[in-house]
Formats: C-alpha cells, sequence, structure tokens
C-alpha cells in the first residue's frame, strides 16, 4: 500500500465569474522514503494540490471529488482536530515561496522552535530548542 494515495481528486474555486475547476480527476501514488514534485505553469493547479493534501484550502475552494489516503485513512473524511495532529508531523509541504518562510528580523532557531511549539502539546521551549538543535 502506498503511504500517500489520491484517486480522483477535483477541486472548484468559488469566483464572482462562478465556478473555476482547479484540479479535475487528477491520481497518483507516493511510497514511503519516496519523493515527489509538481512541475507545470502558473495557475495550473500545483499548490491547490497541496493545499487540499494538507487540509489548507481556503474558504472558495471545495473538493467535489476523490479521495487523499494518507497511511490508509483518507483525509477528507478526518476531522480539523485529527488532521492537525497529523499536519508538520506526519505529512508536510514545502511551500513554493519557501525562501519567504522565514523572518530575518528573528534568530533561524527561534523561528523553528516556535512551530515546534504550535504542534507539539506539553513541549517546553527547553525540549524544543533541544529539538532544533
Amino acid at each position: 500500500m502506498a503511504l500517500l494515495e489520491v484517486k480522483n481528486l477535483s477541486i472548484v474555486y468559488q469566483t464572482r465569474s462562478g465556478p473555476l475547476r482547479a484540479v479535475e480527476d487528477i491520481s497518483f501514488a507516493l511510497d514511503e522514503g519516496k519523493t515527489l514534485g509538481f512541475v507545470g505553469e502558473s495557475g495550473c493547479g500545483k499548490s491547490t494540490i497541496g493545499m487540499a493534501l494538507m487540509g489548507l484550502l481556503p474558504t472558495n475552494a471545495m473538493v467535489t471529488g476523490g479521495s487523499i489516503l494518507f497511511e490508509g485513512r483518507n483525509l477528507l473524511e478526518m476531522s480539523e482536530a485529527v488532521r492537525r495532529q497529523i499536519r508538520w508531523k506526519r505529512i508536510a509541504m514545502i511551500f513554493q515561496a519557501a525562501m519567504n518562510a522565514l523572518n530575518p528580523v528573528h534568530r533561524v532557531a527561534d523561528q523553528i522552535a516556535e512551530a515546534i511549539l504550535a504542534h507539539t502539546p506539553d513541549i517546553s521551549n527547553r525540549s524544543a530548542m533541544a529539538k532544533v538543535a
């Protein structure tokens, strides 16, 4: 069984001009330990697929079909609380503008520790900094 399996995924954005089909009937599988990248022109749906995998689609976007199976469980059927436990720990995404993700005014270690603290319940600042190191 694949670690991640997307089957017939379709995503629509609601716009002032009507529905916009951003992703239509895409399927792929990814085995554990493998890497997958999406390449395509601007506006072809790469980020939309990633945001759907992460459960971070904007409010005007809707999955209209398909499934996203991660470790055999359909992410689309999970509550936000359950997805939050998985997000960034078991499944993550490197955004297109990764260079803009860090603030040059703050230490990199502090920024990484902030993410650990936000996604790890009951961890101390000292333990988070140890993880960063």
